[in-house]
C-alpha cells in the first residue's frame, strides 16, 4: 500500500523515476554484448581415422560400421553420423548437453580400444577432436576475376590480404579456400648429371641444406630422371639456378648446370567459382571470448581499403 500511495500522491516523482529507468534500460541494452556464436561448448566429439589405400565402401564396412555400433552404446549419445571417402573416415558423435566432453572423449577411446583387434591392422591411430564454435567462420568473402587465374588470385590474397585481416582485434585465423599455390619444379637432366658425376641424392641434399625455407616435396620419375617439386618461399628460378650442388676438381657445380627450373603452380585439387568467375574464398574465424558482431564489423571496416588496392578486374565480395 505504501508504494501505491506514494506513486499516486507524488505523480511527478513517479513519472521521473519511470523515465529514468527506461533511459537506463535502453542504455544498458545498447551496451550489452551480443554474439551470433556465443562461447558455448557444443557436446560434439569428432573421430578421424585414416585407412591408407582403402576404397570408400571398404572404409564404411570395415571401419565405420563397427565404430558407429560401439559408440552408439555410450550413455548420453544423441546422434552418430559418419562420412567415408578414399582411405579416410570421419565419425561425429553428438551428446546430451549435460554430458562432460572429457568423459565422452575417453569413453569413445575406450570403446575403440575394445574393438581394436576387430579393425584392420592398417588403420592409423584414431584422432579425436572436440567441436568448438571458433571453428565456424564469422565472415566469408570471395576474391574473383575474369582476367586473373586462381593461382594469381592466391598470390594476391596470401599473404597480403590475410596478413592485414589477421592483425585485426579478435581475428584468430584467416584461411584461403580454393587456393592454388605457386610451385617451382626442378627437372634434372640425366646427361648433365652423368657428365658432372653428381647423383640425384646430392642435388636433393644441396636443396635441403642451402634452401631450408623451401622443403622438398616429392621425387618422381624413372631411375635416370627425376622431378623434384618444391613448395614454400616465393623465389625465382634464377635463385635456384645459382645454388651450389657440388665441387669437382676445384670447379663449382651449380643447379642450373644440371637441371631446368620451371616456375608454375601445384596440381589443382580444389576449385572455387563465384558468379562464373575464377575465385578463391577467404574465411575469417574469431578468437575465443570476442564478439562475433565486433569482429565482423572490424573486418567490414577494412573491405573498402582493400578493394581500393586491388588490380583492375578483381572483385572482393562479401558472402557471409
Amino acid at each position: 500500500m505504501f508504494i501505491s500511495d506514494f506513486a499516486i500522491k507524488r505523480p511527478i516523482v513517479t513519472i521521473t523515476a519511470m523515465v529514468a529507468l527506461v533511459i537506463f534500460g535502453i542504455f544498458a541494452l545498447l551496451q550489452l554484448d551480443t554474439d551470433e556464436f556465443p562461447d558455448v561448448q557444443e557436446p560434439i566429439v569428432i573421430t578421424t581415422i585414416v585407412y591408407p589405400g582403402a576404397a570408400p565402401d571398404v572404409v564404411e564396412r570395415e571401419v565405420v560400421e563397427p565404430i558407429e555400433e560401439a559408440i552408439s552404446g555410450i550413455s548420453g549419445v544423441n546422434k552418430v553420423r559418419s562420412k567415408s571417402s578414399d582411405g579416410f573416415a570421419v565419425i561425429t558423435a553428438e551428446f546430451n548437453f549435460n554430458k562432460d566432453l572429457g568423459d565422452a572423449s575417453q569413453e569413445i577411446r575406450d570403446k575403440i580400444s575394445e574393438i581394436r583387434s576387430d579393425l584392420p591392422g592398417e588403420i592409423e591411430e584414431p584422432v579425436l577432436s572436440k567441436f568448438s564454435d571458433t571453428d565456424i567462420p564469422v565472415f566469408s568473402m570471395t576474391l574473383s576475376s575474369r582476367t586473373l587465374s586462381s593461382a594469381e588470385l592466391t598470390r594476391l590474397a596470401d599473404p597480403g590480404i590475410t596478413r592485414e585481416l589477421r592483425g585485426l582485434p579478435g581475428v584468430a585465423q584467416v584461411s584461403v579456400v580454393g587456393e592454388i599455390e605457386r610451385e617451382l619444379t626442378v627437372e634434372l637432366r640425366p646427361d648433365a648429371l652423368r657428365a658432372a658425376g653428381v647423383s640425384v641424392a646430392e642435388v636433393v641434399q644441396a636443396l635441403q641444406l642451402q634452401n631450408l625455407a623451401v622443403p622438398v616435396g616429392r621425387v618422381s620419375g624413372s631411375l635416370d630422371e627425376r622431378t623434384i617439386r618444391l613448395k614454400g618461399r616465393l623465389l625465382e628460378p634464377s635463385d635456384f639456378n645459382q645454388l651450389v650442388v657440388s665441387e669437382r676438381n676445384g670447379s663449382i657445380i651449380r643447379l642450373g648446370q644440371l637441371a631446368t627450373v620451371r616456375d608454375g603452380t601445384e596440381e589443382p585439387r580444389t576449385l572455387a567459382l563465384y558468379n562464373g568467375r575464377d575465385a578463391i574464398g577467404l574465411d575469417v574465424r574469431k578468437s575465443k571470448g570476442y564478439s562475433t558482431t565486433a569482429v565482423s564489423e572490424a573486418v567490414r571496416g577494412r573491405i573498402d581499403d582493400i578493394r581500393a588496392r586491388l588490380p583492375a578486374g578483381v572483385l572482393l565480395d562479401v558472402v557471409q
